[in-house]
């Protein structure tokens, strides 16, 4: 993924964005219908009366500052309710919602059309032409907003609840555990082995590392004639004396090569999980942790979120096996480990999950359909998991009926002789 590429990706989370460039079309077409009649001389097909369009553009701009207002309030209820049911960090997934994002630039940009025409209108001389094409912008503002709010009203309803939340944060996960790239080696070779010996270099930023241009990284190892090979992946927290790579042999790197270097890689506050997986993972563990916490005891939606994992997981292990040429031959990017994501998904889930009997049923379930999937690394991590979830199970359940139960369901769903 080119640094452009994601650049625009960080974009769909601002609310701002889609407001302010439809506002800006709106302007345009204010200034258009000003000089329509000096370079176009026909007579429209019906006229319009300057005081009946000055008339419904203020009912148009006091309607929609109304409405506005209203869509901004609901939307900010439903990140509100994400943050203190699901997690913080799905906020973001949540504020990427396009009917909302939609229904707030119709919103906004026709509040701003009415006033900028009210304005233009009372300063200058439209003409006959130029109040038709007011009123042609008028009527498709008001279509549109229509036809915004009514695909609006059935998703703000949604917005925000638990299980629209997590399907969300999943769909969010899709193309990070789909996409070969991100899924793998971000293109590059893997890098396997101990780290080489080489100039090892920092990052003189602190911060979670969100994305690695690993395109320039390339061309900047075939201009040194050397091989890179990155010692962290995106989600790493980097700060001034961990290594963030090794070059291995080659020219030694000058001020230009260095500022290169640097450039390649986005530092911030916080993770992106367009680029990294296991921030997926965590975020989905959080929401089931959540809800089995005392104060809200909902196994339900521990469960639900175990089924979204297998997904994820299950369309990790179809990228991982998917073969297509090295993009990137002088970089070497460590691969992701089975056993880290299963630390991020389950580990949370199996510690404050151990006293539920059913949840303790869906996590050896969940880790046999995993263990059949035939990825060797996940199968060993989820037999690992499989015997730290039912230890924990059987310190915390409180009938031995329950503990006998699990015992038996992990000893069928991983017997002791099987060997992976």
């Amino acid at each position: 993924m080119s640094r452009f590429r994601y650049f625009l990706l960080q974009l769909r989370s601002k609310l701002w964005i889609k407001p302010a460039l439809t506002g800006l079309g709106a302007a345009v077409w204010i200034e258009l219908a000003l000089l329509l009649p000096r370079h176009l001389h026909f007579d429209p097909p019906f006229e319009i009366d300057r005081d009946l369009l000055l008339s419904l553009l203020q009912i148009l701009a006091s309607t929609m500052l109304t409405v506005a207002i209203f869509a901004v309030s609901a939307m900010v209820a439903a990140f509100s309710s994400v943050t203190t049911t699901a997690t913080p960090r799905a906020t973001r997934i949540v504020m990427q919602d396009r009917s909302s994002q939609n229904a707030l630039a119709a919103f906004l940009s026709a509040f701003i059309y009415a006033i900028i025409a009210l304005v233009a209108l009372s300063a200058v001389p439209y003409g006959d032409l130029g109040r038709f094409a007011l009123f042609v912008g008028y009527v498709f503002t008001v279509v549109w907003v229509l036809v915004s709010f009514v695909r609006w009203v059935d998703q703000v309803s949604k917005l925000g609840r638990m299980n629209d939340t997590i399907q969300r944060v999943e769909e969010a996960c899709h193309n990070a555990f789909t996409d070969p790239a991100v899924a793998g080696t971000l293109g590059a070779m893997p890098a396997t082995g101990d780290d080489p010996d080489g100039e090892k270099l920092r990052l003189s930023r602190i911060g979670y590392l969100q994305h690695v241009d690993v395109a320039d990284l390339q061309e900047l190892a075939a201009t040194l004639e050397t091989t890179i090979r990155l010692l962290v992946r995106p989600g790493a927290f980097i700060d001034r004396n961990r290594p963030v790579a090794v070059i291995q042999g080659g020219r030694p790197l000058d001020e230009e090569a260095r500022e290169t270097f640097d450039a390649a890689f986005t530092i911030g506050a916080e993770r992106h999980i367009e680029s990294d997986p296991r921030f997926g993972l965590l975020m989905l563990a959080e929401i089931a942790d959540r809800a089995l916490s005392p104060a809200v005891n909902d196994p339900g939606t521990a469960i639900a979120v175990i089924g979204c994992e297998i997904r994820l997981l299950s369309q990790w292990v179809d990228a991982s096996r998917a073969t297509g040429e090295c993009e990137y031959p002088d970089v070497e990017v460590p691969p992701l480990h089975a056993s880290d994501l299963l630390d991020d998904g389950f580990m949370p889930i199996s510690r404050d999950g151990a006293a539920m009997f059913e949840v303790g049923t869906r996590l050896q379930k969940a880790f046999r359909a995993l263990h059949d999937l035939g990825h060797p690394g996940l199968a060993a991590a989820a037999r690992v998991h499989s015997r730290l979830a039912l230890e924990q199970a059987l310190e915390k359940l409180p009938t031995a009926h329950h503990r006998d139960q699990l015992r038996e369901l992990a000893g069928r769903a991983f017997p002791p002789q099987e060997e992976d």
